[in-house]
């Protein structure tokens, strides 16, 4: 899932918030919002390096997790 497109995208939102769904020492609300904020944030990208580098951030997060947060 390195090359973007937008089931990627799409694959990685639904997995972050899916993972959020057992988060134990922060708000899950606050964190649904975050994600939906970054996410939209990152809607306006246009170059494509920008946009797989805002992938690869996200599967980052994702894989180590969600930044200690779990």
């Amino acid at each position: 899932m390195g090359v973007w497109s937008r089931s990627a995208v799409l694959e990685l939102y639904r997995s972050l918030l899916r993972a959020g769904r057992h988060l134990q020492y922060t708000d899950r609300d606050y964190y649904r919002r975050a994600v939906v904020r970054e996410f939209r944030r990152c809607q306006t990208l246009t170059a494509q390096g920008e946009k797989e580098d805002a992938l690869k951030r996200g599967q980052f997060f994702l894989s180590s997790r969600l930044g200690g947060l779990m």
